[in-house]
C-alpha cells in the first residue's frame, strides 16, 4: 500500500472518530457470530475531540507535509472528500471462516465518485467492476473495496490461518488464502444480511451499546478460536469450553482517566462451575504483610482450587495434568489439598543501577577491559496461601526435582520459605521471612484499592517513569520521559465478581491531569513527542 493511502485511511478513520454523529444502529451489518467487534460512539468522541485541534498537532502537520499529492492533502485538511458519509456508524469486526477468517471495515457513503477515486490512489491501476447492482474495486494484499446505494464495506483477508494448516504439507499457507471471489461473497453477505443473522439482535450486544461510553468491543471466544483449540488438543474436550462465550467491554475516555468496564458471558457448564465454585475476595491480610511502601506493581487474585479441578475435567484435561504431575509422583488431589487459592505477586523498590566490572584483557599483557551497564532491578516476592503444611513440602520437593541444578545455582538467587499459612519466594530473603512474619500493616494507597475483590491488579506508572527519567542520559529519551512523568499516574484493575451469569472487570489508566478528558490529553501526548521528534534534540 502507498504512502498516500496509509495517510488517507488515517485520516478517515479520524474523522469518522470526532466529527460523526450517531446513526441508526440497526442499519450496521454485524454477523451475529463475529469474533471481535469494534464499534465507535462517534457522536461522544467527537464531543471530546474535535477535527481542528488534531490538525493543530505536531503530528497532524507532519503527515499533512509528507503527503505527496493534492488527493492526500484534500483529504488531510478535510477527509470529508473521501466521500464516506459522516453522519453513518462506522464499524469494525473479525470473523473466523472456516481455517481462515476476514475482517471488515464498514460505514455510509454519501459521494461513490469520491469514495472510487479515494480508492484508485491506493491501486492506480485498478478498475471499478460491477457484480450485479455491486461495485468492487480490488486493492492489495487481499482486500477489496465495495460499494452500494449509500453503503460501503471492505473486505480484508485476515490470515487466521489454523495450525493444521501447517502440519500436512511444507508449512505453506497459500490453501487457506481467501480468493478474491470470497472476499467479494463475504461482502454480498453483508448487504443483505437478515435481521436474523444480524447480532445487533443479540440482547447481551444490544445491551453494551446502550451502555454509556467511546468505544464498545465485543468478543466472541468460540468464532475467535474456532478449529485451533480443537486442532492442537484433539483428545481433549478444550474447545468445548470456549462454546456460547462472549466479552463485553466498554472503553470511556473520562476525564483523568481511561477506563474500562468488562461483562463476560459463560455457557451454562462454566457458569455452574463459576456459581458453585465462586472466588472469594483477596485476602487483605496478605496485602498487609507485604514488607515495603516503595511499591511499583501489585497483582493478587483468590481461586478456589477444587474449582480449579473440576475445570480441568470439563476441559478433558484432568488425565494429561495427571499424567504429567505423576511423573514426578504428584497428582491434582495433592495440588488442591496443599493450596488455599490466594495468590500475590509484589513489586518494589525499583531503581536503575549503574555497574561497572573489569575483565582480563584477552591478549597477554594487555590493558584489562572495563564494561559498564546500566539495568533495573527491583525486588520481587511471590506468595501463595497454604492449606496443608505437609502436602505443600511435598509440592515444593516436587518442584525443586524437576529444577535439578538450577534450584543449587547460587547464581539463581531466589529465598523461599514456609509456615502454616504462607508459602513465599522472592530474590530478598529478607522480604520473604517480613512476610512470613506479618505485622507490617501496609496502608499503600494503591493496594488498598485492589481489596474487596477478587483479583486485581495495580502498577505505579510514576515510580517507574521518574526512576527512568532520572536515569536516562540520551536527551530525546529524557524530554520523553520527562513529558511521560506529566502524563501517566498508575494502573489499576480488578474484577472477578460473578452474579447472574456474568463475570465483571474494571480496568483504568490514571493520568495526572484530572481537569481534562483523555482523549484530548493523548492527542496533546502525541503532539509533544513529534515535536520532540521533530527537533531530534
Amino acid at each position: 500500500m502507498q504512502r498516500t493511502s496509509l495517510f488517507g485511511l488515517c485520516a478517515i478513520a479520524l474523522l469518522l472518530i470526532t466529527s460523526c454523529s450517531s446513526g441508526d444502529k440497526s442499519a450496521i451489518a454485524i454477523p451475529k457470530d463475529a469474533g471481535l467487534v469494534l464499534y465507535l460512539n462517534t457522536a461522544s468522541l467527537s464531543s471530546k475531540l474535535s477535527w481542528k485541534e488534531i490538525q493543530q498537532t505536531n503530528w497532524f502537520k507532519e503527515a499533512y507535509d509528507e503527503a505527496d499529492d493534492s488527493l492526500a492533502k484534500k483529504l488531510l485538511t478535510d477527509p470529508d472528500n473521501s466521500g464516506v458519509n459522516t453522519d453513518a456508524d462506522l464499524v469494525m469486526f473479525v470473523k473466523r471462516q472456516g481455517r481462515n477468517g476476514y475482517a471488515v471495515f464498514s460505514g455510509g457513503l454519501k459521494d461513490a465518485a469520491a469514495f472510487e477515486a479515494f480508492n484508485k490512489k491506493m491501486k492506480p491501476q485498478a478498475t471499478a467492476s460491477k457484480d450485479g447492482d455491486l461495485n468492487v474495486l480490488s486493492l492489495e494484499r487481499g482486500t477489496v473495496a465495495t460499494w452500494k446505494d449509500n453503503r460501503f464495506i471492505y473486505v480484508f483477508d485476515a490470515h487466521m490461518d489454523s495450525p493444521r494448516s501447517f502440519s500436512d504439507g511444507d508449512g505453506s499457507t497459500e490453501n487457506t488464502k481467501l480468493t478474491k471471489d470470497s472476499l467479494i461473497n463475504f461482502a454480498k453477505g453483508l448487504y443483505d444480511l437478515k435481521s436474523s443473522n444480524s447480532l445487533t439482535n443479540e440482547d447481551k450486544f444490544a445491551a453494551l451499546l446502550k451502555e454509556s461510553g467511546d468505544v464498545h468491543i465485543w468478543l466472541n471466544s468460540e468464532n475467535l478460536s474456532g478449529n485451533v483449540l480443537g486442532d492442537m488438543f484433539s483428545v481433549t474436550k478444550l474447545s468445548d469450553l470456549t462454546k456460547g462465550n462472549a466479552t463485553a467491554m466498554t472503553l470511556t475516555f473520562d476525564n483523568g482517566k481511561i477506563d474500562v468496564k468488562s461483562k463476560s458471558y459463560y455457557n451454562e457448564k462454566i457458569a455452574e462451575l463459576l456459581e458453585k465454585y465462586k472466588m472469594k475476595n483477596i485476602d487483605a491480610d496478605a496485602l498487609a504483610r507485604i514488607p515495603s511502601d516503595n511499591l511499583v506493581g501489585v497483582l493478587s487474585w483468590n481461586y478456589p482450587p477444587e474449582g480449579l479441578k473440576e475445570f480441568l475435567k470439563l476441559g478433558g484435561l484432568d488425565g494429561m495434568v495427571n499424567g504429567f504431575l505423576g511423573e514426578a509422583g504428584y497428582s491434582i488431589d495433592e495440588f488442591v489439598k496443599a493450596n488455599k487459592g490466594d495468590v500475590l505477586v509484589a513489586v518494589s523498590d525499583f531503581v536503575i543501577e549503574t555497574k561497572t566490572e573489569t575483565y582480563p584483557s584477552y591478549e597477554e599483557g594487555g590493558a584489562p577491559i572495563t564494561n559498564t551497564r546500566t539495568n533495573p532491578s527491583a525486588k520481587v516476592l511471590f506468595a501463595v496461601s497454604v492449606n496443608d503444611r505437609a502436602a505443600f513440602d511435598k509440592m515444593i520437593g516436587v518442584v525443586k526435582a524437576k529444577m535439578g541444578n538450577m534450584a543449587n545455582d547460587t547464581s539463581f538467587k531466589i529465598s523461599y520459605s514456609l509456615n502454616d499459612k504462607w508459602f513465599a519466594a522472592g530474590n530478598s530473603e529478607e522480604q520473604v521471612n517480613k512476610f512470613l512474619a506479618g505485622g507490617a500493616n501496609n496502608k499503600h494507597a494503591g493496594i488498598s484499592k485492589l481489596a474487596g475483590h477478587p483479583g486485581g491488579m495495580y502498577i505505579d506508572l510514576q515510580k517507574i517513569l521518574k526512576t527512568s527519567e532520572a536515569a536516562a542520559t540520551d536527551s530525546t529519551t529524557k524530554v520523553i520521559l520527562g513529558e511521560s512523568v506529566k502524563m501517566w499516574e498508575d494502573v489499576i484493575a480488578t474484577g472477578g465478581e460473578f452474579s447472574n451469569g456474568t463475570l465483571t472487570g474494571h480496568f483504568e489508566v490514571n493520568l495526572v491531569d484530572k481537569g481534562t478528558n483523555s482523549l484530548k490529553q493523548l492527542n496533546q501526548y502525541a503532539d509533544k513527542l513529534a515535536a520532540t521528534r521533530k527537533k531530534g534534540f
